[in-house]
């Protein structure tokens, strides 16, 4: 943008009629409440390049403090939404972005303002061209041996998986998911327990036939099912 216009931008928005344009036609991150943005008192000296008049911008997550001071009334919106898609990855800015060609919501006055960025556009690219991704067939063996191993690595109570939450996470991911009980989870364990057993011995006979030495160490608890524990580290 040449002085002239920087300039004659300066004086327009620095008038005290000046307004933002309505939410209707801001930039989806406005429009959706993603953000907020809050015009700030004019500047004096409007005729210098410098004082443009300027937005408050706030991020509206749940939580989230994080404020954009003297930004540029129609600034590119490219570092707010990598500040949604790094800071709040649950929330997935990127759908909502790649919806906008298809709503065909956005205005001529957003255009000529600026607002819509080159992210925007790469991202309408991106899902045009982007194939939904073949499904390999569900494995119920490999689900079980997984969620076994989830269960096992975070301490997890088996009456975790009998949750309607978990449930529902697991339908969602994949809506081929069985119905999982603890008692079945219980015997996959089992079957882990006596293949792992086997070799564990397999491991320690060649550990005495090499007349090699190991450690051991003991810890004995009663559950309050009255069910006697011994847990063995080597």
């Amino acid at each position: 943008m040449s002085q002239k216009s920087s300039i004659k931008l300066n004086l327009e928005q620095n008038q005290p009629t000046f307004q933002l344009e309505p939410l209707d036609e801001a930039p989806l991150i406005f429009k959706e409440k993603l953000f907020s943005k809050t015009l700030d008192t004019p500047k004096e000296n409007p005729e210098d390049p410098k004082n443009y008049r300027s937005v408050t911008i706030k991020c509206l997550f749940i939580g989230c403090r994080k404020t954009w001071y003297n930004q540029r009334v129609y600034q590119s919106t490219s570092n707010y939404i990598t500040h949604y898609r790094y800071s709040h990855k649950s929330y997935n800015i990127s759908r909502l972005l790649s919806g906008l060609s298809n709503n065909n919501d956005t205005s001529d006055a957003e255009s000529s303002q600026g607002s819509s960025t080159i992210l925007d556009a790469f991202s309408q690219q991106r899902a045009n061209k982007r194939k939904e991704p073949e499904k390999d067939l569900f494995n119920i063996n490999k689900f079980k041996n997984l969620l076994l191993n989830f269960i096992i690595s975070n301490n997890i109570s088996f009456r975790a998986i009998s949750s309607i939450s978990f449930k529902e996470l697991a339908f969602n991911l994949n809506d081929q998911v069985p119905p999982i009980y603890p008692a079945i989870i219980k015997e996959e364990l089992n079957t882990l327990y006596l293949l792992k057993q086997n070799i564990i011995k397999e491991e320690l006979r060649e550990v005495i036939t090499s007349n090699s030495g190991f450690s051991l160490t003991l810890d004995a608890w009663t559950a309050i099912n009255q069910d006697a524990y011994l847990g063995i580290t080597m």
